[in-house]
């Protein structure tokens, strides 16, 4: 250090000396240049920097409430309608800390700010669990994976929640969960493909190449009602690929798909296209009917057809679909085609 650095120092200090036994008192922790690691500017150095905020320890109070997902005007009652489970992740394993509104569970600070909501329709009730909207809609859900993490061979929702920084109370001593709001759909049992929902059940169309348009569609049977669709299956009653191809299939929801985007199977009576998006609840297509939407979800199936001199074919559309148990039902509907005399 040079002579007029030194100099420098030892007439701040001196000041402070002086001042500190004016006060009566030396507090050598005002003396931030004398701490360890204080060089290197903003607590750069070894031992500098801002204490870290401690994770979330003690008693939280949970707070959740669902709702009808298309019409959250209408409550749907935590307990009754819905469950919801308070899950930590310790030890390689999922602990349960309780359950419904208002629980106090009890969180570690191992638990780094960390807990999980496992959400199901409550037994018996016909719902489906809107999990892209409790994500969307709430901002302390992070991820969602879709799991059983209770050994009863049913997969749950679980939701990862953060709970770093939230309220504390100190004259319960407790800490306060923000509001986790779950959106549930109302299952359509009574979903179909309706007599008007199709052309012609025979139709003669000339002997030489021609495209079709085959303009099916499906129904919900009552607003606020949803259906999940998993998978989109046509058949053709012939071998022959001459006679047909599939070049696009819309899928509500998706939208147009070409045909090489499904599986193609051709067997000893028949040809079938399948397109699978889901085999679970988590990933499907969820078709939903709000209020003051027009009913018609179509499904408008694009081939080309070659039936020659004296050809007939009919096609086969399947809507496969979960129920609100992840079991599967199917709506189908076939029309035909014969070539002109």
């Amino acid at each position: 250090m040079k002579a007029k650095e030194k100099n420098t120092l030892l007439v701040i200090l001196a000041g402070y000396l002086i001042l500190s036994l004016v006060g009566g008192s030396i507090d050598f922790r005002q003396w931030s240049f004398l701490n360890a690691g204080g060089g290197g500017g903003g607590g750069g150095g070894g031992g500098g920097g801002t204490t870290p905020t401690p994770h979330t320890e003690g008693i939280v109070t949970t707070d959740v409430a669902g709702f009808d997902s298309l019409d959250i005007a209408t409550t749907r009652a935590v307990g009754t309608a819905v469950d919801c489970y308070w899950y930590a992740y310790r030890n390689a394993q999922y602990v349960l800390l309780g359950s419904g509104d208002a629980a106090d569970i009890n969180v570690l600070s191992e638990d780094n700010d960390v807990i999980y909501a496992v959400v199901e329709a409550h037994s018996g009730q016909a719902y489906y669990i809107d999990y892209q909207k409790i994500l969307d809609m709430n901002n302390r859900a992070s991820s969602l994976q879709f799991k059983d993490v209770d050994g009863d061979s049913v997969d749950e929702w679980v939701f990862r929640l953060n709970i770093a920084n939230i309220p504390y109370a100190s004259a319960t001593g407790k800490f306060t969960l923000p509001c986790f709001n779950i959106y549930l759909l109302t299952y359509d049992a009574s979903f179909a493909i309706p007599a008007g929902g199709k052309p012609d059940d025979t139709t003669e169309i000339s002997k030489t190449k021609v495209t079709e348009y085959i303009q099916w569609y499906a129904e919900v049977s009552a607003t606020k009602k949803a259906i999940a669709v998993t998978k989109i299956v046509l058949v053709a009653n012939t071998s022959d690929i001459a006679k047909i191809s599939l070049s696009k299939v819309n899928i509500p929801g998706i939208g147009y798909l070409d045909g090489s985007n499904f599986d193609e199977s051709v067997l000893s009576s028949e040809i079938r296209w399948t397109y699978t998006i889901s085999s679970k609840l988590y990933g499907a297509d969820y078709i939903k009917l709000p209020v003051n939407v027009l009913n018609k979800f179509e499904f408008t199936t694009q081939v080309d057809l070659t039936l020659g001199s004296s050809g007939t074919i009919g096609i086969t559309l399947y809507i496969y679909q979960l129920d609100y148990t992840g079991s599967q039902v199917s709506d189908s509907d076939t029309v035909g085609f014969a070539a002109q005399a």
